[in-house]
């Protein structure tokens, strides 16, 4: 899949780097998200997508072992690219679990410390910011995207409406504005991250 970079930027209302590679990474200590990108002069290509799965079998340190293992082969398919390199990672953020934010954020620095040398440039967006970056917006999403509101048919909860999921609407987004559909939604944040990277 491919994108022409004036519509893009006619869409976003913002200028796109040229010829570089952009690589996002939605960190997580289960399913680690990969995009790369490629862009030239006119184009951006979508060239890798992948998701890192680490066993929850496994403890912490054996989970950050096979990260890092997988992140070596990685490597070895972003040094194919010889042009100027973004690195893109997810702000880790603290939702309810505070030991879940310690492994973001150590999964986080293991990324750039295995792969920064072969970036030049770096950023370590949210995602909220990477994705208004990219031109989403959850309320008009919920109401302009395909998403329905499901409502609990059963139970004390009959009746009431069941919040879409933000991930969820972000590759509904994805599916809705830029014609692209991903195996898990780990790849579509990925891309919402490269997307960003790219961004002047």
């Amino acid at each position: 899949m491919n994108f022409k970079i004036k519509d893009i930027e006619k869409k976003l209302g913002k200028i796109i780097r040229r010829n570089c590679i952009s690589v996002g990474f939605d960190v997580a200590e289960k399913y680690t998200g990969i995009c790369i990108l490629k862009v030239d002069n006119e184009t951006i290509f979508i060239k890798h997508t992948q998701v890192i799965e680490t066993s929850d079998k496994d403890d912490h340190f054996h989970r950050a072992d096979n990260y890092v293992f997988a992140l070596e082969k990685l490597k070895q398919n972003i040094q194919k690219f010889k042009d100027s390199k973004i690195m893109t990672i997810e702000r880790c953020y603290f939702g309810r679990n505070v030991e879940t934010l310690i492994h973001l954020a150590h999964f986080g620095i293991l990324t750039y410390i295995t792969l920064r040398k072969d970036f030049d440039i770096y950023y370590y967006l949210g995602a909220t910011t990477a994705r208004s970056l990219i031109g989403f917006n959850q309320k008009r999403q919920e109401e302009k995207g395909t998403l329905k509101v499901h409502v609990i048919t059963k139970g004390k909860n009959k009746g009431k409406s069941k919040k879409i999921d933000c991930k969820s609407l972000v590759h509904d987004y994805l599916k809705t504005d830029f014609k692209l559909t991903f195996k898990s939604k780990d790849e579509a944040d990925a891309f919402v991250l490269a997307l960003a990277g790219l961004i002047k």
